[in-house]
Formats: structure tokens, sequence, C-alpha cells
């Protein structure tokens, strides 16, 4: 965010590559903790796999190849010597018996050899050891059932298999691999999600109160005594900012308040006396500047005291704008009502809102003043427009904040805060408000007041929450 001179915050203008990462990139801690997480987890387990892969399964794979290929050259030569030397024969037997490894020339007896892509990426590995040892082609076959065992096919053989038993490859459980290889990330991933979450929620409280006291200008009391320290710090810390706030509003209201009551007095005896004076022009420039200073006065009051006090109660939207009419006579004001549902509001500061618009559309703008009150999804809409000439499309954005007045304004006496207060009231409602310029002239300000409105998050009442507050920060019981 950057501050101009005499401006708002505004945000920072965002590279491309800020925006595409902002497309890709979880939006919420939690999800971004967990990924980040779920990467190394994922990382552990590959390094843990090239591991075992690098110094302990392919070496396993050239010793044991090495082995079997001393087996199979034992096995041919007895095999081939056993019709002339009995003694052969019993070496044959003895081998077979021993180290486990056949020769196979029964055509049934054969493996159904067919693809299968897990077991042929081990039984490859030791295709190359073989015939690198045997200095020939080898074909290697695994079957898992009914019992583990090598079938393995040289040319050298002719019409026969070997088969070699692998009967501690049995102990081996495929589930047990699976639950390692995924059960690890998943476990991990829920695990860092429940506990980002938790860690999460409370910052999720200080979130909704802030939202709140913006909007009301009251929070709820935030614990203090729970939760890991710093989350505890920031609480206590953000209590202290509320009731230092909401002290410097009440002294300033008080302050405000107390400054209109002291300059009202002499305000009206400068009218009196402004009525005595021979000279009408004189007169009439000092009764207009005197009603101008209580105006503005009125004005900073209606800012400070936004109505936040004041009981919601069911209010007629159609009603409380004819009673606008009829204030603001002889005014030439254009209304159609129509049917609206009737809503829970502060019927009083509503009443002044729109008050402050047609003020504001009567003195900066024209007649007629066009008034509408629609519904429009989940929102009721207060239109008010003028037929003015509208303002500079550079100042629309910046008419709602306190003291800022348009060019059109600025020939004319005024405190700058009709918008503001219509902005601050409309907020305490939970609504919203835009102005533009209307494209058959005149300058047009939207409110949009929800017809059902969230209650404040609270876990006691307002002055029971200040006072804990209070008393915490002064260490009372």
């Amino acid at each position: 965010m950057t501050l101009e001179s005499g401006s708002v915050y505004r945000p920072r203008t965002r590279t491309r590559w800020e925006l595409f990462l902002d497309r890709i990139k979880p939006r919420s801690t939690a999800m971004r903790t967990t990924a980040l997480v779920s990467v190394v987890v994922f990382f552990s387990l590959f390094m843990s796999l090239a591991f075992f892969w690098r110094t302990l399964y392919l070496p396993e794979i050239r010793q044991h190849a090495r082995y079997l290929a001393i087996e199979l050259d034992l096995l041919e030569q007895t095999d081939l010597q056993v019709t002339e030397d009995p003694f052969a024969f019993d070496l044959h037997d003895w081998l077979e018996q021993r180290v486990g490894v056949q020769i196979i020339r029964e055509p049934s007896e054969f493996p159904t050899t067919r693809e299968k892509l897990i077991a042929e990426f081990f039984t490859g590995r030791l295709e190359k050891e073989l015939s690198r040892e045997l200095n020939e082609p080898v074909t290697v076959y695994f079957e898992f059932k009914p019992s583990p065992q090598l079938w393995i096919y040289y040319p050298s053989l002719g019409k026969a298999w070997v088969r070699e038993p692998l009967d501690f490859y049995a102990e081996y459980s495929a589930e047990l691999i699976l639950l390692w290889l995924l059960g690890i990330p998943l476990l991990t991933s829920i695990i860092i999600l429940t506990l980002v979450r938790q860690l999460n929620r409370p910052l999720l409280r200080l979130q909704h109160a802030a939202r709140d006291f913006t909007q009301t200008g009251k929070a709820p009391y935030l614990e203090t005594n729970h939760g890991p320290i710093e989350i505890r710090q920031v609480n206590s810390a953000f209590n202290h900012m509320i009731s230092t706030l909401q002290q410097a509003a009440q002294e300033r209201t008080i302050m405000l308040a107390g400054i209109s009551h002291d300059l009202r007095t002499p305000l009206t005896r400068i009218r009196l006396t402004a009525e005595l004076m021979p000279d009408e022009d004189l007169q009439q420039g000092l009764i207009y500047d005197v009603d101008d200073m209580d105006a503005i006065l009125s004005q900073f009051i209606s800012y400070m005291r936004d109505g936040s006090d004041e009981k919601e109660q069911i209010t007629d939207i159609n009603a409380l704008m004819q009673e606008i009419i009829v204030q603001f006579k002889p005014l030439k004001i254009i209304y159609q009502p129509q049917l609206l549902p009737q809503i829970c509001l502060r019927s009083l500061s509503i009443k002044r809102m729109i008050g402050n618009l047609v003020n504001n559309a009567k003195r900066y703008g024209a007649e007629p003043v066009y008034l509408s009150a629609s519904l429009l999804g989940a929102y009721i809409i207060i239109t008010v427009r003028d037929s003015g000439e509208g303002v500079d499309e550079a100042d629309i954005e910046s008419l709602m904040q306190p003291f800022v007045r348009g060019n059109s304004a600025r020939t004319t006496q005024g405190s700058g805060l009709g918008l503001a207060i219509v902005k601050r009231i409309a907020e305490l409602h939970g609504g919203y408000v835009n102005a533009r310029n209307h494209p058959d002239g005149g300058l047009e300000v939207s409110v949009g007041l929800p017809l059902v409105r969230k209650p404040p998050e609270t876990t006691k009442t307002e002055g029971s929450a200040l006072r804990k507050i209070k008393n915490r920060l002064t260490g009372e019981t």
C-alpha cells in the first residue's frame, strides 16, 4: 500500500508475475503451510527411495546376479556330466536342494509371461546384470503367486527355463509399502492442516473483531487467558487499542459537544446584534454566516455521533421518504414509492443520512431531486440524484472522505462532511455507498442497506466487555 499526498491509501500496482503467483498459490495460510510441509515430506520420501535404490538395491542386485550366474554355471556343468559321472548326479541333486535353483525342461511347467509394469521395473535391472555376467541376452520373469519365484531364460539353455524360489520375498507386504509411500504424506498433511487451522482460529476472531469495530465502533473482548502466548499478547494489545480508541472517540464527542454548546451562545448574540444593524446588506451577510457556522457545528456533531448508540427498530422506508419530502418543502422532489419489506434499522440515523444526500443535491445540484428506493437481491437500494452538472470523475472516489469537497462545492459554504456522514451511517448498518455521474446529468448517490445483517460476535455485553478491558489494563479485579 502506498500513501499519496492528500489522498487515502491505495494498493500498489501488481506485476504480471505477482498476479500469476496469486492465481496458483493457495489463498489461506493453512493451505500454504500444508502445501509447504507436504513438499518437504514428499522430498524426504524421494530422497529415502533414492538412497535405498543407490546404496542398497543396486548393489544387492549386482551381488545377486553374480551369485546366480555362478550357480547357473555349476548347475549347467553338473547337468551335462550326470550321464557320465555318478558323482555328478549326487552333486546335481545337492545343488538343487541347497541352492534351490532348478532347470525346468517340462513345457507344461513353463511360466505364462505377460507384461507387469511394476515388476519389470525391478527385473529389468537384474536382466542387465545377468546378461553382463553370462555374456548373452537374458530374460527374467517374476511370479508372486503361488509363491515368489524368478524364471530365467537365456539361449544356451535351449528349450528350458531356470526357476529360482524367492522364499524371503513372501514376507514383503505391498500394503505396508503403500502405507509408507502414501500414508505418511497424507497423515502429515492432515496433522499440519489441523494444527494450522487451530492457530488461525484466533486470527479469524481478531479479524471479525476488527471488522466489527470498523463498522459499528464496538468490538468484542478477546480472550487473553488461553491459547499460545503470542496470540494472548496480540489479543491483549488489541483490547488495549480498542479501549484507547473508544475513550478517544468519546472524548472527541464530548469536546465537540462542548464546543458546539459554548459557541452557539455567542453566535446567538451575534445574530441578535446583526438583526439590529441598520445596513440590511451587512445584516443579511452576518446572519447567513452565523447560520452557516451553526450548520457546520451541527455536521461535526452528526459526524461524531453516527447513531451507533441508537436502538434499531422496524422501519418503513417509504414512510421515511415521505417524511424527508415534507421536511424539504418547497424543494421539488420526485419520488415513486415501491413495495418494499420493512427492515430493522436505526431510523433516525437513516433519516439523517438521506437528509444529508438531499441537502447536498439542493446545495450543489439543481432541482428537481429524484428519490428512489428499490429491492435488489438482499439489499434495499436508496438513490438520490440531482439535476445539476455533476462532479469531476477524478473527484468521485474521494468525495466520501471527511473534509473533502468537490470543485463545484468550493464556491459555497460547508464542512465537507455530508457524504462522509452518509458513508459512516451506511457502514454502521452493514451497507455501502456508490456515487457516479448520471447519464442524464447530475450526481447520483446510491446507498445499499442489507435486509438481514449478521450480528457482531460478542461474548458479553459491550458495557461489561469495555469494563473488563479497563480492569485488566489497570490491574483491578
